[in-house]
């Protein structure tokens, strides 16, 4: 999805969405080829391995990934995308509780894109006030609505209601960037839960605080290895 004029500006993807584009043109450019990347994108390995070791078990998947791969692989009622995702536009006010589709504007913008600019006249726009559209991932316009608080809610209800069962708290290539999603409280759930116990798999090392004795497990791996080692092999056996 490079382009002579992207390879001068950004490093990464990442670099390529935070980058500040010369117009709302270019900008739009690098957005529609990102997220048409990402929405065409076949879910990866390691989604595929960990849903195959599941199987029927109870589970709850709280990401903060926001590249689409979690809904590719998991039934949405199972899933809380807590930083968004890039599926889905919102008004940038946002002066409505309402989630977009992105792929329609997506195709659009890419039918009529010119070198590195899309039309000016394809630019999403907010069908309720004429505002920009944005994508639905996390920053300080980010919409908390409806549809971001069932999910969360649905979460929260799930642990609730297994707090005095045999509980696996799976950290699986989880960053520094956001300590406070999923880091910080399955440490806390791991220390007050009875029955709860965390492994944490990161290819930096995990986070398998001293404190928590053997109820924590830390494996330094990258992720697509022991998970697809514990689908092949049948070593890996969740305790729940």
């Amino acid at each position: 999805m490079g382009t002579e004029h992207q390879s001068k500006v950004v490093k990464s993807l990442f670099d390529g969405f935070y980058h500040l584009y010369p117009s709302l043109e270019q900008q739009w450019a690098y957005y529609a080829r990102y997220i048409d990347f990402m929405l065409r994108e076949l879910a990866s390995q390691p989604y595929l391995d960990l849903r195959s070791l599941i199987g029927h078990k109870d589970y709850f998947i709280l990401s903060t990934n926001v590249d689409t791969q979690v809904e590719k692989t998991f039934p949405t009622e199972r899933i809380c995308n807590y930083q968004g995702s890039f599926a889905h536009l919102q008004c940038k006010q946002p002066c409505c509780d309402e989630l977009f589709d992105a792929s329609p504007y997506v195709e659009r913008m890419l039918a009529g894109m010119a070198g590195f600019e899309v039309l000016s006249e394809d630019i999403p726009r907010c069908p309720h006030c004429g505002w920009q559209l944005v994508p639905w991932v996390r920053d300080d316009t980010f919409l908390q609505g409806a549809v971001w608080r069932e999910s969360l809610g649905r979460y929260e209800r799930f642990v609730r209601e297994r707090s005095d069962r045999r509980v696996l708290l799976l950290e699986l290539g989880v960053g520094e960037m956001t300590p406070g999603i999923i880091t910080l409280p399955f440490w806390s759930m791991t220390a007050k839960l009875p029955d709860a116990h965390l492994l944490s798999v990161n290819i930096s090392g995990g986070s398998a605080p001293l404190q928590l004795g053997s109820k924590a497990g830390a494996i330094q791996a990258d992720l697509g290895a022991p998970l697809s080692a514990a689908r092949t092999a049948k070593v890996f056996k969740p305790p729940c």
